[in-house]
């Protein structure tokens, strides 16, 4: 086997690891009870910050494997979703599309408040719209992603393939 195809597999592995971890994640926020406390909210936030953090792990590892790095600059988490969006040619197709890089936003804003504010500052209704939308955001996610790996293993399909994950994405962007 080819040094190339062995580090292309290796990234498919990587990232179908992380999105098993990100359907955990999901399972877990869908069975916790209804945050009724601060100490509640900060979980619930916690969970969520983790969401975004695996999302974010599996686009550096593109970044790094195919990109050339990851972005340098002072705003580099926010560029590295955008450049998701991009479809380089030569080089790789788009990962993610522009509506579901604005739903991931939500979801890093959050993360950024989480580890930068006091947990206290959290809004109780934020973080309930976040929660609900996140089986849809994670369905968009995989499918995204799903169609990124089969085109790393030159089988490539069409994005649509997965069951209405880009509706899904256009209406989170809503």
């Amino acid at each position: 086997m080819k040094r190339e195809e062995v580090l292309v597999r290796r990234l498919v592995a990587e990232i179908q690891g992380e999105l098993e971890a990100l359907q955990q994640l999901n399972q877990e926020i869908a069975a916790a009870p209804a945050p009724e406390d601060s100490y509640a909210l900060r979980a619930r936030g916690s969970i969520l910050h983790d969401f975004y953090s695996g999302v974010e792990r599996i686009f550096v590892r593109i970044a790094r494997e195919l990109n050339g790095g990851v972005p340098q600059d002072v705003q580099w988490h926010r560029q590295l979703v955008k450049d998701m969006t991009l479809a380089i040619p030569d080089v790789r197709p788009q990962v993610i599309d522009a509506d579901l890089a604005k739903v991931l936003d939500e979801y890093l804003c959050l993360r950024y408040l989480l580890r930068h504010v006091h947990g206290f500052a959290l809004d109780s209704e934020r973080l309930h719209s976040l929660t609900m939308r996140l089986p849809e955001t994670l369905a968009a996610v995989e499918g995204r992603l799903e169609a990124f790996t089969a085109w790393l293993l030159g089988r490539p399909r069409t994005i649509e393939s997965r069951a209405d994950h880009a509706g899904a994405a256009n209406r989170l962007a809503k």
